[in-house]
C-alpha cells in the first residue's frame, strides 16, 4: 500500500516539462562551474542532491557532465530508494529500531534487468539526473556511456552483506560511480517543529 505522501514522479515531469528544453540546457551550462572529470577518472565519486531542478539542478548537472566527460565506457549510478509504501516505511523503522536485517523481504539491491522486487520503478530521486543526461546527449549528438542503474534498500551501514553486492563490485570493475544521496534530513518539511529547525544558509545550496 502506498504511503500518503507527494506525486514525486509527477512533480518532476511536470517540472521537466516546464523547464523543456531550453531551460535543461541554462541548468547543463551552470554545471559547467565545477569539473569533476578529473575526480572520475583517478577512480573517485561523485554524489549529487535530488531536490527540485530549480534548487540544485545545476548541481545534477555537474554529475552529468563529469561522467560525460571522463572517457568512462559505463557508469554505475546509485539511487536513493525511498520508502513510498507501507511496507517499506514498517521495514526501515525496524531496521532503525535494531531488527535483524537479513530478515527483511526488501532488504537488496533492485534496478532494470534483476528478478525480485521492483519497488524502484515508483522511485524518483534519479529522474532529474536522467532527464538532464538526456538533454545534454542529445546536445552534443552522442549515445553516451552506458548507464547502469541501482537502488540499494536497507544497507544499514552494512553495505558488504547487502545482497546484490557482488553485481555492483563486478560493474565498478570497468565503470565510474556517481550517487544521489539526501544531504540533510531536517527542518519543517521533515516533520522538525520551527523551533527546533534551522535557518538556511544565505544563498541557499
Amino acid at each position: 500500500m502506498k504511503r500518503d505522501l507527494p506525486d514525486f514522479k509527477t512533480q518532476a515531469a511536470k517540472e521537466h516539462a516546464r523547464l523543456d528544453s531550453e531551460g535543461a540546457i541554462r541548468l547543463l551550462d551552470a554545471g559547467r562551474a565545477w569539473n569533476l572529470a578529473p575526480t572520475l577518472h583517478a577512480g573517485g565519486a561523485v554524489i549529487f542532491p535530488h531536490a527540485g531542478l530549480e534548487v540544485c539542478g545545476h548541481q545534477i548537472a555537474a554529475a552529468v557532465h563529469a561522467c560525460l566527460d571522463c572517457g568512462a565506457e559505463r557508469v554505475l549510478v546509485i539511487g536513493v530508494l525511498h520508502a513510498l509504501t507501507q511496507e517499506l516505511e514498517e521495514a526501515r523503522v525496524r531496521v532503525a529500531q535494531g531488527s535483524d536485517v537479513t530478515q527483511e523481504p526488501s532488504w537488496g539491491v533492485q534496478g532494470s534487468g534483476l528478478d525480485g522486487r521492483q519497488d524502484w520503478r515508483d522511485e524518483f530521486s534519479l529522474l532529474n539526473f536522467q532527464f538532464l543526461w538526456q538533454e545534454e546527449i542529445n546536445r552534443r549528438g552522442i549515445d553516451g556511456p552506458e548507464l547502469v542503474i541501482r537502488y540499494p534498500y536497507l544497507a544499514g551501514g552494512r553495505p558488504h552483506i547487502l545482497p546484490g553486492i557482488e553485481e555492483l563490485q563486478d560493474i565498478v570493475r570497468d565503470a565510474v560511480v556517481v550517487a544521489t544521496a539526501d544531504p540533510f534530513h531536517h527542518g519543517i518539511g521533515y516533520g522538525d517543529p520551527p523551533e527546533k529547525s534551522l535557518a538556511p544558509e544565505v544563498g541557499g545550496l
